[in-house]
């Protein structure tokens, strides 16, 4: 650490003397200059010294952004997140009717299956009894028990591994989350200072895991801050971290099975390892399976019981809240009197329970499940039953909203997103990777025309309110050049359009990027971004223009004047230059905020500026300038280029630190839909007005030096800065545009949708579809992800 203090003073020392020598520089060429010169020189450097000033205020901010942050507390974190995962999976249950009326019990017994080692081993461990509860016996565990017993369990095991295995459709899921809210509530009932030592329970699915090349350590912080809005701040990811090292999270591991299976004997070795409870939930079989190869050390195998008639009775008798359809009385006598009837085996899984209680409604006749026809076996029932889940919800009944989409409309739909979920191996619908779904190529290319379309009609628009305002100032009319002129700029904002089109197209195209969110508008430092935005304006425009000015000199040099190719060539250099130089924003926007992601950008912007400037002082040469002044010019647009990488990621990060701070709780897929595309303007609002400000700037800045140095005369700084506004809306316009729509996930992901629907899906919008597919019972919601209400739908539909 003192080799870097001293490494980062001498070089603050040395930038400190060569802005001394040039400034020393600068001054003795001002005062050489003829007196009429000089003032408007001193108003130029007046303004000068006031864009440092906006330097230096960043640059101090940057050095904060870089130091070490002090991290939250471990207490106060898991305070935080508690009460973050409460919220998301208490709404999780109502959605899934686990609260009210009372959920169907839960009996669990010992497993015999070979899925885990000695018993002993479970009762000895590191884990103390959470606050209020006592160590687990073996009597305990052998007598088995319901829902209070499988919380104590998790609580009380010494060895801090618990495996519950259970038949496809025996509530494994529900079960995970009434023990995670039950956790919960213990956790809040205790005092503040026993609160200290009570985990916080997190449930996840195995989806994105690779035990093989990921720590489970890694991946669950990785986890909790790509999914509570608590971490998504500078310093996050190292919050969760300590989370996770410290032992405050409890992990509960739902969909083992769903894992490849030649990583899952891998997984539980790993898990074996955790620093904190686990509790894993997964199929009977495929534990069995990956328990052939490694085990989960210490556990204690439970199994879940399957849900006797009488008790199936009951609750179907309490969750009837209204009219009972036809047949009813005489299925709940059969489930009470025929125990060992198909019928009753078939429904001796919540997952059947559930599905006779969500799909039979008044004007049903649920008396033909008595038929042989209907359930010759469990598997012909559940069949049935789950053949009937879309009729229900998208057929028209009285008393309900009548269905947006018609059942074909909705089977066809669905069916393709289970076939394509299945395909990808995953239960969770995340809305921004339905892009792998579509090819890549029509969307950058689609990307590609808009931006150079609109950003046509948006610079032409833009420059003829300019025209207006600029001849009402000077009293002048709209003459017949002014058309002209307004067409001349469209067309440059075609070009400008289509170049930056494309390597964004390129870049942001594909899609398959995390969502992200507005969260707290009010701690946005608005005079931050519009200082970074003034500074990065400036050098960003002094580079383009000092690059594209070298690009066209060895165009004239070695084409032949015959060949009409210098504007295309000259789009061509320019969005070559945008894609590089806004490599920056590209990192930022999709989610890079760390110290090293930072220095990374600032890293590649000097590289980036030194190779520019190269071009620049090569094109020099050829054309016969002095060695001298070349090279001089050549190093300071290599610092500006250097400076500009840096300021862009300053710009971006500068408003994004606004934007991750806020409220605990978890989004749901509509809200991150919306946030994500909001986010989106904003960085194209923010970017357009930065660069079009800055450009205009120091386009004029450019020529007035430009002439200085070639006709002796230093005056009209002023009248070239407001000439390069007359010459650079087009970039800000198209820039601010294209990054605005391209930058938000939704914008790909509407594009593959749409792309869907000329052969896979009907012509139906897709966020209001899976929102009603939500409310319809049919999806579900896990953070902001959608998932089949019931998998045993999901795979019925392929």
């Amino acid at each position: 650490m003192l080799d870097m203090i001293r490494r980062r003073d001498r070089l603050l020392i040395s930038v400190g003397l060569v802005l001394v020598v040039g400034a020393g520089v600068v001054l003795v060429g001002v005062f050489r200059l003829p007196a009429a010169d000089r003032n408007d020189v001193a108003g130029f450097w007046g303004f000068a010294l006031g864009v440092a000033g906006a330097v230096v205020s960043l640059w101090g901010w940057l050095r904060r952004v870089w130091r070490p942050i002090d991290l939250r507390p471990v207490n106060t974190l898991a305070d935080l997140l508690a009460e973050g995962v409460h919220g998301q999976w208490r709404k999780a249950a109502t959605e899934r009717v686990l609260l009210t009326p009372p959920p169907i019990p839960i009996r669990w017994s010992l497993c015999s299956l070979p899925v885990a080692g000695d018993l002993t081993a479970a009762l000895d461990g590191p884990f103390t009894p959470l606050p209020g509860l006592t160590a687990v016996t073996e009597r305990q565990l052998r007598d088995g028990g319901g829902r209070r017993e499988l919380f104590e369990v998790y609580a009380g095991l010494a060895s801090g591994r618990v495996v519950v295995v259970g038949a496809p459709g025996s509530g494994k899921s529900g079960s995970a989350v009434l023990l995670l809210l039950d956790a919960l509530e213990h956790r809040e009932r205790v005092n503040d200072i026993e609160r200290a030592r009570v985990p916080v329970p997190v449930l996840f699915t195995v989806h994105g895991w690779d035990p093989t090349t990921c720590s489970v350590q890694d991946w669950l912080a990785a986890h909790l801050a790509a999914t509570y809005p608590l971490f998504q701040r500078r310093g996050g990811q190292a919050e969760a971290a300590a989370l996770v090292a410290a032992g405050a999270i409890a992990l509960i591991f739902d969909g083992f099975d769903e894992m490849d299976q030649a990583a899952r004997p891998a997984a539980l070795q790993a898990l074996s390892d955790a620093p904190f409870r686990v509790v894993v939930l997964t199929r009977s079989q495929e534990m069995v399976d990956a328990a052939g190869a490694a085990w989960l050390a210490g556990a204690a195998a439970l199994r879940l019981h399957d849900v006797t008639g009488p008790e199936g009775a009951e609750y179907l008798q309490r969750a009837r809240t209204g009219p009972s359809p036809s047949g009813w009385s005489q299925l709940l006598t059969h489930l009470r009197e025929h125990p060992d009837s198909v019928l009753t085996r078939g429904m001796s899984t919540p997952l059947a329970l559930t599905l006779v209680r969500d799909t039979y409604r008044v004007g049903d006749d649920v008396s033909e499940l008595l038929t042989t026809s209907r359930c010759g076996s469990a598997d012909d029932l559940e069949r049935h039953l789950i053949a009937r889940v879309l009729p229900d919800a998208y057929t028209p009944r009285p008393g309900r909203p009548k269905p947006r989409y018609s059942l074909p409309q909705a089977t066809q739909t669905l069916s393709f997103i289970a076939r394509q979920m299945n395909h990808d191996d995953t239960r969770d619908l995340a809305w921004w990777h339905i892009p792998r779904w579509a090819p890549t190529l029509p969307r950058i290319l689609i990307s590609m025309f808009a931006g150079g379309l609109a950003g046509g009609f948006l610079t032409a628009l833009a420059f003829g309110i300019w025209v207006l305002l600029y001849n009402f100032s000077k009293g002048l009319s709209w003459d017949s050049s002014a058309p002209g002129a307004v067409f001349s700029d469209m067309q440059l904002g075609l070009i400008f359009g289509f170049g930056i089109g494309l390597p964004f197209g390129f870049r942001y195209g594909r899609g398959d990027r995390a969502p992200k969110r507005v969260k707290n508008w009010r701690a946005i430092n608005m005079r931050l971004v519009l200082a970074t935005g003034l500074v990065y304006g400036l050098v960003g425009g002094f580079a383009v223009e000092l690059t594209l000015t070298g690009v066209l000199d060895l165009i004239n040099e070695f084409v032949p004047s015959s060949i009409s190719t210098s504007t295309l060539v000259f789009g061509l250099a320019f969005g070559l230059v945008l894609g590089l130089v806004f490599g920056p924003i590209g990192g930022i926007i999709e989610g890079e905020r760390r110290s090293q992601g930072s220095r990374k950008h600032w890293r590649n912007g000097g590289i980036l500026g030194l190779g520019v400037g190269l071009i620049w002082v090569t094109a020099e040469l050829i054309r016969g300038a002095g060695l001298l002044p070349v090279l001089i010019a050549g190093l300071l647009f290599g610092l500006g280029g250097g400076l500009m990488g840096g300021l862009t990621g300053g710009l971006v990060s500068g408003l994004a630190g606004g934007l991750t701070a806020g409220e605990e709780r978890p989004w749901d897929p509509r809200e991150s839909w919306r946030n994500d595309r909001v986010v989106g303007l904003v960085f194209g609002l923010v970017v357009g007005l930065a660069v079009g400000l800055g450009e205009g700037i120091s386009h004029g800045l450019f020529d007035w030096a430009l002439d200085g140095v070639s006709t002796g005369r230093w005056s009209g700084v002023w009248s070239s800065i407001g000439s390069g506004f007359s010459v650079e809306p087009q970039t800000g316009v198209a820039l601010g545009l294209v990054c605005g729509i391209t930058s938000s996930v939704t914008w790909p992901t509407a594009l593959a949708w749409f792309q869907l629907r000329f052969s896979r899906v009907p012509a139906i919008g897709l966020m209001p579809f899976l929102e009603d597919a939500r409310a319809r019972g049919v999806l579900r919601t896990v953070g902001a992800v959608y998932q089949f209400r019931h998998a045993s739908l999901q795979d019925h539909l392929t």
